[in-house]
């Protein structure tokens, strides 16, 4: 029998999450362990009574990996307004993801297929001593490391290269051009922080270059080498692979723009507080 519930029209909406992946298996749904995806499902379909949403992400992030701006898309009949629906979902979801924002988007929006580009930061504590309360969201490199050899090997890799040497097996991507628009180190004391933002990245693609930069912070590889490595296409020539937890998915990019005013919000509030 018909109810008012299947009466409602479907509605397409997009979802802005955050989420700290320390306690999280990944981003995707699987048979084992908990995961992002599906702690966000579960709270959809106790909010909408529905047990058949599906939920599509923007990236599928590692074990370990962070979000600060993950974007994903479902359909659902419900008449939470999108301004709403944060609110609503997160009384429903652990201390550990929440949703941030939410807008109505067309049928053929898709989080993943749509996406122009995307952001990332990798943060690293670079100090003798381990870090306690950041253990979870830097990665420890005890051994001090050469900031100015970095900085003058990072303009090798902007622009649109084949980055096989950058990926590590399993990778489903089978072109390995992308285009790196920007990449920063910002050091402030220990505290270094990566920067890249590019059209698309590769299986563990900034946890390797980030390691690549490392080892030539640590003289083990020199800025003249990476013109060589990308040449090659070598995966055994560049830097090893990073640990996941100093990656953070910073934001995701769309045309038209998705969720600008909060981001917009967020950075203008960080700017009149220095």
């Amino acid at each position: 029998m018909e109810t008012k519930h299947d009466r409602l029209p479907v509605r397409h909406v997009a979802i802005l999450t955050e989420y700290d992946g320390s306690k999280f298996n990944g981003w995707q749904a699987q048979a084992l362990g908990r995961t992002v995806q599906q702690t966000l499902v579960k709270a959809l379909e106790q909010l909408t009574g529905q047990n058949d949403i599906a939920l599509y992400g923007s990236s599928r992030t590692d074990a370990g990996v962070h979000a600060r701006g993950h974007v994903s898309h479902f359909s659902a009949r419900t008449r939470i307004p999108a301004e709403k629906l944060p609110l609503a979902m997160n009384s429903l979801l652990p201390p550990d993801v929440a949703v941030l924002a939410a807008a109505d988007v067309s049928e053929d929006f898709h989080a993943q297929y749509h996406a122009k580009g995307k952001s990332y930061s990798y943060r690293i504590w670079n100090h003798a001593s381990r870090p306690a309360i950041d253990r979870y969201r830097v990665c420890h490199v005890p051994v001090k490391l050469d900031i100015e050899k970095i900085r003058q090997a990072i303009p090798l890799l902007v622009g649109r290269r084949d980055f096989s040497a950058f990926v590590d097996g399993g990778s489903c991507h089978r072109n390995p051009v992308r285009t790196l628009s920007d990449v920063t180190l910002d050091a402030d004391g220990p505290r270094l922080t990566f920067k890249f933002q590019g059209d698309g990245f590769l299986y563990h693609m900034i946890r390797i270059l980030t390691g690549t930069l490392v080892a030539i912070g640590q003289n083990k590889l020199s800025g003249q080498d990476l013109p060589v490595i990308i040449a090659a296409g070598d995966r055994a020539r560049s830097g090893k692979t990073m640990p996941p937890q100093g990656l953070c998915l910073e934001r995701v990019y769309y045309d038209p723009p998705l969720f600008d005013d909060f981001f917009f919000q967020i950075y203008s509030n960080r700017s009149e507080r220095k």
